[in-house]
């Protein structure tokens, strides 16, 4: 795999520590008032392990804050719901775009022994929008906290439904399945969107192996031996397990959701559906 070089940021500014920026915070959920009219900030602390690493500050504003105004001030603390006063601190993958709105460079401080310390042992990451969703997310506790529970809860609900419909749905989309059918799909269909989902690159060998494991597997006729299934499942599997490696782990938890539904398929047309349980032992995504 070619290796690349660290994402600069829209505004052409390489992510360096000490960096701050400031973006409009996006809606808390898709219920939410379509614009929040408030701004926050952000400051880089550093990269690890090819994630670049954030905290966000505790400020917000009606319009991007000058330096003088965002240089000073202290980490947003998460209070909401469970939270119980953790640091705003978040992580991205430094290939991954910036999906935060009009994000603006705004200076650079020098790093606090605080702001040193955050990094290590911290190994969470997603997208840039977290930071939003810490600014936004306070905000609402601190000022609109009873529309903000109820928002939120209400979203759950819906996707809780949302959940029990798609596994309904699962459930009967298994009954008809034919290796004729899994070969007319395009595996992994949402993937075609980076980010959040892997590089193009690794979404074409993981779709191209997929469908090699299902002609593998369909070659071995009507009634398979679970020993062949077995053995074809896991060369998938270990295929995933040094591809994640090859590509600085491209597998987060959504892509492994994605790839253990789709395996669980193969289990199923193979007729050795028992044979999913033996899939989370051997990967290691």
């Amino acid at each position: 795999m070619t290796s690349k070089s660290p994402r600069r940021s829209p505004t052409d500014h390489e992510y360096l520590a000490g960096d701050i920026y400031s973006f409009r915070t996006s809606p808390l959920t898709e219920f939410s008032p379509k614009e929040t009219g408030r701004y926050a900030a952000l400051k880089i602390i550093g990269r690890k392990d090819g994630i670049i690493y954030y905290v966000v500050l505790d400020g917000t504003f009606d319009g991007h804050p000058e330096f003088a105004e965002a240089c000073g001030l202290p980490w947003l603390m998460n209070s909401r719901f469970a939270a119980q006063g953790e640091p705003a601190l978040n992580g991205t993958p430094e290939d991954w775009e910036n999906d935060l709105a009009d994000l603006r460079y705004v200076g650079t401080v020098e790093l606090s022994p605080a702001d040193v310390q955050l990094l290590p042992g911290f190994e969470q990451y997603g997208t840039w929008l977290g930071a939003s969703s810490d600014a936004e997310g306070e905000w609402r506790w601190r000022n609109d906290r009873a529309a903000c529970v109820e928002e939120v809860a209400y979203r759950d609900r819906v996707r809780d439904e949302k959940m029990a419909a798609d596994l309904a749905r699962y459930e009967t989309r298994l009954k008809g399945l034919t290796w004729e059918k899994l070969l007319a799909e395009k595996p992994f269909p949402r993937w075609d969107e980076h980010p959040p989902f892997p590089h193009p690159d690794f979404v074409t060998l993981a779709r191209d192996k997929i469908r090699s494991t299902v002609l593998e597997l369909q070659a071995l006729g009507q009634r398979p031996k679970k020993a062949q299934v077995r053995a074809a499942l896991r060369a998938c599997v270990e295929w995933f397990n040094a591809t994640d490696l090859e590509y600085g782990e491209a597998i987060y938890t959504e892509e492994r959701e994605d790839i253990c539904l789709a395996l669980e398929e193969l289990a199923v047309v193979a007729k050795h559906r028992s044979l999913f349980d033996d899939i989370h032992a051997w990967r290691t995504w």
